[in-house]
Parts: C-alpha cells; sequence; structure tokens
C-alpha cells in the first residue's frame, strides 16, 4: 500500500479528478495549499504560491498508473507543475468497517 501526494496547478484539478475516476481510483483527499519551490525567485509579498494538493491511498500495483495519469494531465514542461511523492503505509483502516490493509482502499 503506498500514499500518494502530488502538489498540483490548481486549474488541472478537474482534469486529473476525472483522468483517477476512469482509471479505477475509488477515491481521493483534495485541499488548497500555499507554498513555494524553485520559483521562490518572486518577491518576497507574493512568495507563497496558490496550489492544490491531492492525496490518495493506493494498492502497490496501482501506483504507475495513478501517477502516470497526473504527469498526463499536470505536465506542461513549464515552472512550478508540482511534485509527485509516494509514500510507504504501514497500514489503513476503514473507519465505517474496521477492514484494513488492502481490503480498506478502494
Amino acid at each position: 500500500m503506498k500514499k500518494i501526494e502530488c502538489i498540483i496547478r490548481s486549474e488541472r484539478l478537474k482534469d486529473v479528478t476525472n483522468a483517477l475516476k476512469n482509471a479505477g481510483i475509488g477515491g481521493m483527499t483534495v485541499s488548497e495549499v500555499r507554498g513555494f519551490g524553485a520559483q521562490s525567485t518572486r518577491p518576497d509579498n507574493f512568495l507563497f504560491v496558490h496550489k492544490t494538493k491531492i492525496e490518495i491511498y493506493a494498492k502497490d500495483t496501482r501506483v504507475k498508473q495513478v501517477i502516470s495519469a497526473i504527469l498526463m494531465h499536470c505536465s506542461t514542461g513549464k515552472m512550478g507543475d508540482g511534485k509527485i511523492a509516494v509514500l510507504p503505509m504501514d497500514d489503513c483502516v476503514r473507519v465505517r468497517t474496521g477492514e484494513r490493509k488492502n481490503k480498506a482502499i478502494c
């Protein structure tokens, strides 16, 4: 099991969401975030750029498919396209049913 976190341009969210739904991803969490990266040469009062963060829990066998969908719809080749992090998960529990591990992931 993996947790996939990605920071993307906010205007790309709808396309990524549709692609992930079509790929069979059962759910994700979306947050509006602010931060800076390589484009930190901005003036101090404009340092934090608005982005969207997506968090997805995925079975190991689905990670490549999720990453491919995100890259396909978010990569413009320009600075600020975002980042994808893949993190290991020891456990996942569905609160409603108590199901664990892969059974708890849609």
